[in-house]
């Protein structure tokens, strides 16, 4: 740690350590549903909060390795230790926790590199690139699968990069524990496979390692392996090879062609539309001329294995991307660097740059500052509102909680109950039929009017100010997509009437 701020690039560190603890603040809820459903809601399950029944359909299939919902379980039980039993606050840890990681594994990796750069700009561009690229913090604070197979991955690579450098007796420290991190990597994430064949190939082909110093690797992964085959065996009850059973499932199964298939140059048209233009189409034409120009560099032989095996499966999602982010941005920031060294079209080059830095900014501002998922901010709402007493909230269509056809159970107060109508008519008739005072309603739209007669109702939650709701000009709320939590009051209709006549004061 002392040498990251000994470094003379100690302020970079300094400021994106300082963004990406911000990102993990505020960047609550899910990238996608698989990195809550798949870890945090089976860590619950282990918890006995969560029944099976609720879970997705890769639980019983045995096709998710545990390692990180026991992981995630193991922290639960140390915060449950000093007393911490908010989930909220579990998720909020789980990613600060995540952003150092991230932040260290990085900065490490940075350093050792950095020396590859022939001109200033380049090396700072390759620190820019890798903390400050609009997508980068939000992306690297995520407790997901994709982050931790990543970052085990590449502290792998770190190690093996600096046994090679190393004359010392370290060299078994280093590759043992490289090898540890390898298998780990595999079981947060199989895809990672591909890469792990390609740094073999890397270090047999190119380095030429000792078979001695191989055999360490090969054992020490085959160790964490074992562990981890273990820990499946405890979370299932059941001996399971999940590898297997993935491979099965969504390989000669073909089950992953269910959600959408697609040809195999889709990542471009991904990456040109979701990295924003004109930063996508600066960093896609640098990562060729640095592919092209550092062919034998471990970050080569490690993503292109990985990119040619998810370019021939059909299923296709830009978070498969994720565990090559770093040394697709190595390799891009090698091509910029070769352009500033040569001074080839240094103008146009210039411009991109500077029109890409403009749009980044901003990007990256908002980016740090809103939630992944927009219905954490309900869900913790509702825990807060709920701990001193039972809170009755009446759905329709849908429980509060159940977002893509499955309960988020994890952030569910046990001083919640949710019941289910099947439309607003049937919720009506509830009211007309038990006449209750107040009652809490939960809508998955914006909407300021009244729907139920003989109730007034007031919004007491919602993540927009409360004065935008009063104005609802072009019929506005019935168009957002944005949930309401409601309490309806029942109206005393005799003292409406005789406010409204004037007689309320003699009453009164």
């Amino acid at each position: 740690m002392s040498t990251l701020f000994k470094s003379s690039y100690k302020n970079i560190f300094i400021l994106s350590l300082l963004v990406y603890l911000i990102t993990s603040f505020f960047s609550e809820g899910y990238y996608h549903p698989d990195e809550h459903f798949q870890i945090l809601e089976f860590c619950n399950y282990k918890l006995g909060k969560s029944p099976g029944s609720d879970l997705p359909w890769e639980f019983h299939e045995r096709i998710r390795p545990s390692l990180q919902p026991v992981l995630a379980l193991v922290m639960v039980k140390v915060f449950n230790a000093v007393s911490i039993y908010n989930p909220f606050t579990y998720a909020l840890i789980f990613r600060m926790l995540t952003a150092f990681f991230s932040w260290f594994v990085v900065c490490k990796l940075c350093i050792f590199l950095i020396r590859d750069f022939s001109t200033d700009i380049g090396k700072k561009l390759f620190l820019f690139l890798n903390f400050f690229l609009w997508f980068i913090p939000s992306i690297s604070v995520r407790f997901s699968s994709e982050n931790y197979s990543a970052l085990t991955f590449l502290s792998a690579v770190y190690l093996i990069l600096q046994y090679g450098e190393d004359v010392s007796n370290g060299k078994f420290v280093k590759l043992s524990s490289a090898g540890l991190l390898l298998g780990f990597s595999f079981f947060f994430r199989f895809q990672i496979a591909f890469s792990i064949l390609g740094l073999g190939l890397w270090l047999v082909l190119i380095k030429k390692i000792h078979k001695p110093d191989l055999l360490i690797l090969i054992v020490s992964a085959v160790c964490s392996i074992s562990f981890c085959v273990y820990l499946d065996y405890w979370f299932y009850g059941e001996f399971e090879l999940t590898p297997i059973n993935y491979f099965v499932a969504n390989i000669v199964e073909n089950k992953a062609a269910n959600w959408a298939t697609y040809p195999w140059w889709y990542y471009f048209n991904l990456f040109i539309l979701q990295a924003i233009f004109p930063i996508s189409l600066l960093l896609l034409g640098a990562f060729f001329v640095g592919l092209y120009r550092k062919t034998i560099s471990v970050f080569a032989w490690c993503l292109i294995p990985f990119l040619i095996a998810h370019f021939a499966v059909g299923h296709k999602e830009m978070r498969f991307m994720f565990p090559m982010v770093f040394s697709f941005l190595y390799l891009t920031a090698m091509g910029i660097d070769y352009f500033i060294s040569t001074r080839k079209y240094e103008k146009a080059v210039r411009f991109l740059f500077v029109f890409s830095v403009i749009v980044n900014m901003p990007l990256l501002l908002v980016k740090m500052v809103i939630p992944c998922q927009e219905a954490i901010s309900y869900y913790r709402f509702l825990y807060d509102f709920s701990s001193q007493r039972e809170m009755v909230l009446l759905c329709t269509e849908r429980d509060a909680y159940e977002m893509v056809g499955l309960k988020a159970n994890f952030y569910k107060s046990p001083n919640v109950r949710c019941v289910v109508f099947k439309n607003d008519q049937e919720l009506s008739n509830y009211l007309n039929e038990n006449k209750p005072d107040s009652v809490f309603v939960f809508q998955r739209e914006l909407s300021a009017g009244n729907k139920f007669a003989g109730y007034k109702n007031e919004t007491i939650y919602n993540l927009l100010p409360k004065w935008i709701i009063h104005f609802n000009i072009n019929n506005w709320q019935s168009r957002a997509n944005m949930w309401n939590i409601l309490e309806l009051k029942k109206i005393d209709q005799r003292r409406s009437y005789l406010q409204k006549h004037g007689g309320y004061s003699q009453w009164h």
